[in-house]
């Protein structure tokens, strides 16, 4: 579980086993019989409950990976779209213990001691090309041999020859087809799903791209689970932020604070939120379930979990402005075939999941009464803003203050709050904040620590890349090699008032913080 923050573009990482003989087909979810033991927990908003897997996983890497991690990293020391994955994957290399040159930096080793990582829209490609991967450092998740995130073809592939577009629509169009032969509904985020797989899944190189391999299919997101490192708590536990469709508004791009937040973890479809406090069992999410029990008790589904439509929920706000921006909506609903015809472009793009919920929390759960659900995206919070809030399209703290706001307005008796912050993004940018990595909350017994790592300028004056456009869904490796080294030296460097170079304490100073917070929870290890 995390607080229910508004960040865009937070961070999460998974691991997933490729099946071998994968087709474009697996992406239909399949039937097979019930479990035994219930598919759906419920709680109250004031005794809030993780799912057993859940907490013996944290228990466990706290005891026995963590503490090391603390050790070796003090031991060495004195979203939207393919901008927020490119930022996010440069943070993270400069917080890898992994990285010898982020070691020597002192930053690296705060990936190796955190418990929790999440994502929310880019931020979730990110997860998804970590743990799909094999959890590989970034230069090689990236651009290196694996064979890299391919972000030299366009997201849409509205560029290449036509033999290409429609060997690429007509594989995802199989795919998609696949789900509805199944019996479920689609939409263009399905599509969309499986456009993100291609460059952040497992299984497609610039060899295969126009066939029709599987290209991620097949890769349910509760496999996690399965993976060698996730049960050996070498990674932080990973979660997927989603929001519900039922009052988000397109024509404002903005999602009311009082929307339903969701979590999908490796073995849960949950919401700690106080009108719902529900978590299902997530290989068996697209179940028709009533008051939490199968409505047909001699079939259930799995495969729903497609790790694509996991990251393509989390990201569908951004799929429906770039659509429409782009004016791509009819080229992609035509493509993609009859399923999807006829619909707003809301309607068309956000994700439709069974709504394992129904029947629970009538009262208060605005989506109660509905079969499917319309979804579009401790003690230190590492929050990685990569929003374009600016005309430079960098952040102004919105983020923050929002979380902040939803918190204290709606979650105030339930969720732990965020330590104070400036009163507008007016004040957060007049004191430069969102052009530095900043601590919030340093001195506060009650609220976490928040270490703010905004995408910013480049230290060294030089020519920013990394305030790239959300409709931008291309980009050559020289742009993403330039993306990652200025994130990367950026994160590592902190900030010296009045000067270009970079803090030689920064790093220093990251840790203090880190294992001071931690000691203050009581927390230690020698």
């Amino acid at each position: 579980m995390i607080p229910s923050l508004g960040f865009s573009h937070v961070l999460a990482f998974v691991l997933l086993a490729v099946k071998s003989s994968a087709s474009l087909s697996d992406y239909a979810p399949t039937l097979t019989d019930c479990p035994d033991s219930p598919l759906v927990r419920t709680f109250t908003s004031t005794s809030q409950v993780l799912s057993p897997s859940e907490s013996n996983f944290v228990a466990s890497r706290e005891s026995s990976i963590i503490p090391q991690s603390w050790q070796s990293w003090l031991g060495n020391g004195s979203a939207i779209g393919l901008r927020a994955s490119q930022f996010g994957a440069g943070v993270i290399s400069a917080l890898d213990a992994r990285n010898a040159t982020a070691v020597s930096a002192d930053t690296g080793g705060l990936l190796q001691v955190a418990t929790y990582l999440s994502g929310l829209s880019g931020g979730s490609w990110l997860t998804a090309g970590l743990y799909m991967n094999g959890f590989p450092m970034v230069q090689d998740m990236v651009l290196g041999s694996q064979p890299g995130w391919l972000l030299q073809e366009d997201l849409l592939e509205r560029n290449g020859s036509q033999e290409n577009v429609l060997n690429y629509y007509g594989a995802i169009d199989q795919s998609v087809d696949s789900k509805v032969a199944a019996g479920f509904n689609v939409t263009i985020g399905d599509g969309w799903a499986r456009a993100l797989s291609y460059h952040f899944l497992s299984g497609t190189n610039l060899s295969n791209f126009f066939d029709t391999s599987s290209h991620g299919a097949g890769q349910p997101w509760s496999q996690i689970a399965n993976a060698t490192y996730f049960t050996n708590y070498q990674a932080p536990f990973p979660l997927v932020v989603l929001n519900t469709n039922a009052t988000f508004d397109l024509t404002t791009g903005s999602i009311p604070l009082d929307s339903t937040v969701y979590e999908v973890s490796p073995f849960d479809f949950a919401s700690f939120e106080p009108d719902v406090s529900a978590a299902a069992e997530l290989s068996y999410i697209g179940t028709s379930l009533f008051e939490g029990l199968p409505i047909d008790n001699a079939s259930c589904v799995t495969g729903f979990d497609q790790a694509g439509f996991v990251i393509g929920t989390s990201s569908n706000v951004a799929a429906s402005f770039l659509l429409t921006e782009l004016a791509e909506v009819e080229l992609v609903q035509t493509l993609l075939g009859e399923p999807i015809k006829g619909e707003s472009v809301q309607e068309a793009v956000v994700s439709k999941w069974p709504n394992p919920f129904w029947g629970i929390a009538s009262s208060t759960f605005v989506d109660s009464n509905n079969a499917e659900l319309q979804l579009i995206d401790v003690d230190v919070i590492v929050a990685v803003d990569s929003n374009a809030n600016t005309t430079d399209n960098w952040p102004n703290g919105l983020s923050l203050l929002v979380s902040a706001e939803r918190l204290s307005t709606l979650l105030g008796d339930s969720h732990q709050q965020l330590p104070e912050f400036p009163s507008s993004t007016d004040d957060f940018v007049a004191q430069g904040l969102n052009l530095r990595p900043t601590l919030f909350g340093c001195n506060s017994t009650d609220t976490p620590l928040i270490i703010y790592l905004p995408n910013s300028p480049p230290l060294t004056g030089d020519a920013p890349f990394s305030n790239a456009p959300a409709n931008q869904l291309q980009f050559e490796t020289n742009e993403t090699q330039t993306i990652l080294d200025q994130t990367y030296t950026n994160t590592v460097g902190g900030f010296v008032f009045n000067t270009n170079n970079p803090d030689p304490n920064w790093g220093g100073c990251l840790k203090c913080a880190a294992v001071d917070r931690s000691r203050f929870e009581g927390d230690t290890y020698d």
